[in-house]
């Protein structure tokens, strides 16, 4: 129902704006103009003209049907319509071009280039006319040409009289052509050759598609670099976009949209071909390694193997394969590292694992085998190393089955030839009296014996060895220390008896009964000169030294067996006794300096120093009680300054507390200090005391200063308070950090005065305590009010 009342309103709509538009004049024309070239006839619609004619004959444009004309020429044909419509008041005068159309030599190639050879502008007089065709108005109109028809002309005119029968003529039409329309022929043409260039393009990139192989896996990074430029070259086709610009789906005469379809198809085709080989390019090498492998090529197999485990490093058939290959070329090691890196590192399928596996067991027995060999050639230091790979093998890669005995039996043979050669060479260089490369060759075999314990655990043919050299080293030691001992150089003989006694104490073989004897005669002389030298040390006040040597001496008596030796105690005793001698002497020095510094500083009356002085002069004498060393002279000096330097020590610790911005608790202490200063008479020292106004007063830190200002008000001095504060305010401290404590001092000197009967006006002496300072505004103020109140009331 909503539908039907919808659709009635629109048809009385109609109605009613037909009613109001009454239609005076329609006139239909057919327009045609022959174009075609003309020299002869100047004006530069025709020389464009003349241009787009030569364009054409130039590119053999043809007509639709029918044979070529010697000069192309072509027809512009449409439809005008004029209407005069009454509007009531005014008239709408409206004239109509319609679509236009072209014939003629408009073909090129196959497309219709109608749409580039429309003139750009058409020109016309339109006429408005009365019933006596008299001239009401003249409109000279020029328009573009579109293909979907146009509007020449659409004016209103006043309607001034009734019944007039108006009417419009067109007259001088003329098309125009202009540089433009140059131009436009010109890019149409440029387009259709790009088209055909285009279609040659797309049928060579196919020939050239169809030989891109993406099996040719030895050349696959050269097959891919072209199918990229296959890809660039049909990315710019696209981009040209003929389809639309030519209209493709209307004219394609050697059908470029379907063939640059085809192209597109075939490019991706051998695009997921390319990627697809790419991804699994190591299993394509290696299926090509196994084919030559079969047929017997080894050599070249081997390459591909390569191939694929540089396209894939973790790829395990190759490795097995490879491993394979080194084990038959002999390259045993390699073959190794190969398997164990497969069975250890790599995620392998299980047909790859059973493969790796047995050739793990091949290669375990060519370890085994060589051994055996270089064993039986004497090699037993190679024969070692291949059981020992053989055994890594074995310890390395889970499943591999071994027989142990076999590689521990061939092991213990090669290990025990290596031991036996060792000794026997250690042997023939202590027959050569080589003592030093003996002993290494011993040692050398020692450390082989541990290294392989369990097949040489009960041999004892190097420990032995190695206790013979000790011995001939012994015997040259004890031999030695003689010779010195007949020189009478001590020192040196002791050294070697010493050097002997500690071979004697460390290897088991029999000692000579005479190096206990030998050694303590060398001992004794050394030991004296020893004590001699501890005693000039202790005389030169070398007392670390002399207590080092003291404790050497006593340990070498104890070594040597000389503690009841009475030359060597009577030294002894003499060394301790200038020792603690040397002792007390110091002890008394260090007493007298600490005890003068503290005279001096008591004379510059810095008594806490002196103070402190006293007291190390005190620890230093008791520091060593044994040399009973008298300290009443600190002591008494103590008492004697201990007023002085508590004074002094009040001062300094008010001072830190200022410091640290603890105005008030360093205010208490100063004024602690001060009755400490006058309970004690400290000015017997020669010490004066500052007092706090003061010291306050030129004080760097201006709110302690302010601080003493509160604290004078609360003692109740509000004169010695403002004193201060002026002082304070003229050095530029702010006056309104200080309302507070002006207030204050206005309200306390107002109550001093009403309680003692001043009876001046409190103006006036609230005058005399600001001193007409302006800084001190708060005070004045707080008085003045405090006055005023307590004498009302």
């Amino acid at each position: 129902m909503k539908k039907a009342l919808l659709l009635f309103a629109t048809v009385l709509a109609g109605f009613a704006a037909e009613a109001q538009n009454k239609l005076l004049f329609e006139e239909k024309t057919a327009e045609a103009y022959q174009l075609k070239y003309n020299a002869g006839t100047s004006g530069d619609s025709q020389v464009q003209l003349n241009t787009i004619i030569n364009l054409l004959k130039d590119n053999k444009a043809t007509p639709k049907h029918g044979r070529p004309p010697r000069t192309p020429e072509f027809t512009l044909r449409f439809e005008q319509q004029a209407s005069i419509a009454d509007a009531g008041d005014v008239l709408k005068l409206k004239v109509q071009v319609g679509k236009p159309q072209l014939s003629g030599s408009t073909d090129y190639r196959g497309f219709d280039l109608g749409d580039a050879l429309l003139p750009d502008k058409y020109k016309a007089k339109v006429k408005l006319l009365n019933e006596k065709n008299e001239v009401v108005k003249v409109y000279e109109q020029t328009i573009t040409l579109k293909l979907n028809g146009m509007a020449l002309l659409e004016e209103q005119v006043p309607d001034t009289a009734a019944n007039q029968n108006f009417k419009l003529q067109v007259e001088e039409e003329q098309v125009v052509y202009t540089s433009e329309d140059v131009r436009q022929l010109q890019e149409q043409l440029a387009l259709v050759r790009a088209y055909f260039a285009a279609e040659a393009d797309v049928l060579q990139a196919l020939q050239e598609a169809a030989h891109i192989l993406p099996d040719d896996i030895d050349r696959l990074p050269l097959q891919e670099r072209n199918l990229v430029a296959l890809e660039q070259q049909y990315d710019q086709l696209e981009k040209q976009n003929f389809t639309e610009k030519l209209n493709l789906n209307q004219q394609d005469p050697q059908r470029l949209k379907y063939k640059l379809n085809q192209l597109g198809q075939v490019l991706d085709e051998r695009r997921k071909a390319i990627e697809y080989t790419f991804a699994t390019l190591d299993q394509q090498f290696y299926n090509r390694g196994v084919s030559l492998i079969n047929g017997g090529n080894a050599s070249a197999a081997q390459v591909y193997f390569d191939k694929s485990v540089a396209a894939n490093p973790n790829f395990a058939p190759a490795h097995v394969q490879l491993a394979r290959i080194d084990l038959r070329n002999g390259y045993i090691r390699e073959a190794t590292n190969r398997t164990r890196d497969v069975l250890t590192r790599m995620r392998v399928d299980p047909q790859t694992e059973q493969l790796a596996l047995s050739l793990a067991h091949d290669i375990y027995r060519v370890h085994i085998s060589e051994g055996d060999k270089l064993t039986f050639r004497g090699e037993y230091d190679n024969a070692l190393d291949a059981y020992a790979e053989a055994r890594d093998l074995c310890r390395t890669i889970g499943g591999l089955r071994c027989n142990m005995q076999a590689l521990n039996d061939g092991e213990g043979r090669a290990a025990n030839g290596v031991y036996r050669s060792l000794v026997e060479n250690g042997k023939r260089l202590l027959s050569r009296n080589e003592l030093q490369e003996a002993e290494r060759v011993a040692r050398e075999a020692l450390s082989f014996q541990k290294e392989y314990a369990d097949v040489l655990q009960t041999t004892a043919e190097a420990d032995d060895l190695l206790g013979q050299v000790k011995f001939q080293y012994y015997v040259r030691f004890i031999d030695e220390g003689k010779r010195f001992l007949a020189q009478q150089n001590y020192r040196s003989a002791l050294s070697q008896f010493e050097e002997a006694l500690e071979l004697e104490q460390n290897y088991r073989f029999k000692p000579v009964q005479e190096l206990r004897q030998l050694s303590q005669k060398a001992a004794k002389p050394v030991l004296l000169a020893m004590l001699g030298e501890g005693y000039e040390q202790a005389m030169q006040n070398r007392l670390p030294n002399a207590r080092q040597t003291a404790a050497d001496a006593t340990a070498m008596q104890e070594r040597y067996a000389l503690v009841q030796d009475a030359e060597v105690q009577g030294k002894y005793k003499l060394l301790r006794e200038r020792i603690f001698t040397q002792e007390c002497m110091n002890t008394q020095a260090a007493y007298d300096g600490h005890y003068q510094k503290a005279q001096a500083l008591e004379r510059e009356r810095r008594y806490i120093a002196a103070d402190q002085a006293y007291v190390a002069a005190i620890k230093a004498a008791e520091g060593n009680v044994a040399c009973g060393i008298a300290t009443f002279t600190a002591t008494d000096r103590r008492t004697a300054i201990a007023a002085a330097a508590a004074y002094q020590r009040k001062l300094e610790e008010a001072n830190r507390l200022i410091g640290k911005n603890k105005y008030s608790e360093g205010i208490a202490l100063y004024e602690e200090a001060k009755a400490l200063y006058l309970a004690q008479q400290v000015n017997k020292y020669g010490l004066d005391h500052i007092s706090l106004y003061n010291f306050a007063k030129n004080h760097q830190r201006q709110p302690f200063t302010a601080t003493v200002v509160g604290y004078y008000t609360n003692q109740g001095e509000e004169q010695v308070a403002v004193q201060l504060l002026t002082q304070l305010l003229e050095k530029g401290y702010r006056k309104g950090k200080t309302k507070k404590v002006q207030q204050q001092l206005g309200q306390q000197l107002a109550q001093k005065d009403v309680q003692q009967g001043e009876v001046q006006d409190e103006k006036v002496l609230a005058a005399k305590y600001s001193q007409h300072n302006h800084s001190l505004k708060h005070l004045k103020k707080a008085y003045e009010k405090t006055h005023k109140q307590l004498t009302k009331g």
